[in-house]
């Protein structure tokens, strides 16, 4: 298996909820943490099965990742306005 963008961020997320399950601070239920596992293992498959490039496999990664990271600002910034 090759390494994508998509599998650093799952790495990076399953990371981040090991080291904060024992604290309050962590806010997502163990539903909510595998629906995001699932999501970005379904993502990163459909984009292998989309882009064959290899080059352009990391660049639509990366591009998804960057969108959806902006999203995510936005609706938070939106939200506690």
């Amino acid at each position: 298996m090759k390494l994508t963008p998509l599998n650093i961020v799952l790495a990076c997320f399953l990371a981040w909820c090991v080291s904060e399950w024992g604290n309050d601070q962590l806010q997502m239920t163990w539903w909510a943490i595998l629906l995001m596992v699932v999501l970005l293992i379904v993502c990163d498959l459909l984009f292998r099965i989309v882009l064959k490039d290899f080059k352009r496999l990391w660049m639509g990664q990366i591009g998804f990742v960057l969108i959806a990271g902006i999203l995510m600002v936005v609706i938070r910034v939106m939200i506690y306005k």
